[in-house]
């Protein structure tokens, strides 16, 4: 009875890989994994001390003015120079003010509540990606100091892709389709 579970369960999987090859599959796979964590820690002119329940909820306070990161971002170890500026009680936002030397030209993007001139609501660090908002955040400086984020969404989105599904659409087939070559 447990082989014929196993040989179930494997042969549902088989779809997942029939409309892109293998290759592709499994890179979508592991930068769906990748995309789990994204760490770095910074050295400059820095002080913040922040948490962050999902991108709507935050407590605390952080500036940076061009500060030397390295760690992981947009499924890439790299370096780069960054001045952002966040706060938060209960309500928060989060601006990236310059962000130079990653691929993207962002690490988390600028998100949050806004009021003001620029009008009132939430801003998205990524439109194309609601489960974005489901990443929780911490982040110490002074000097030097650490920043983490543990992205909720994409564990739903590594899920979702075993089964050949991508809410967060970021896999290379999608990708592929999405830009004109």
């Amino acid at each position: 009875m447990k082989k014929l579970g196993a040989l179930l369960l494997t042969l549902s999987l088989f779809p997942a890989c029939a409309s892109t090859s293998a290759g592709d599959y499994f890179v979508n796979r592991g930068g769906d994994l990748v995309d789990i964590l994204r760490m770095h820690v910074a050295a400059g002119k820095a002080a913040s001390i922040k948490l962050e329940l999902t991108r709507f909820l935050h407590l605390g306070i952080g500036w940076e003015s061009d500060v030397w990161a390295w760690g992981l971002a947009n499924r890439e170890v790299t370096k780069w120079r960054e001045s952002v500026f966040t706060w938060g009680l209960l309500l928060g936002h989060h601006d990236e003010r310059s962000i130079v030397g990653t691929s993207e030209g962002r690490v988390s993007g600028s998100y949050g509540w806004i009021f003001g001139e620029k009008g009132n609501g939430f801003q998205m660090a990524d439109e194309d990606n609601m489960l974005d908002v489901l990443t929780c955040r911490g982040t110490l400086m002074l000097g030097i100091g650490l920043d983490v984020e543990v992205r909720v969404g994409e564990v739903i989105d590594f899920l979702a892709g075993i089964f050949q599904f991508d809410p967060a659409g970021d896999d290379l087939a999608v990708s592929k389709l999405k830009s004109p070559e």
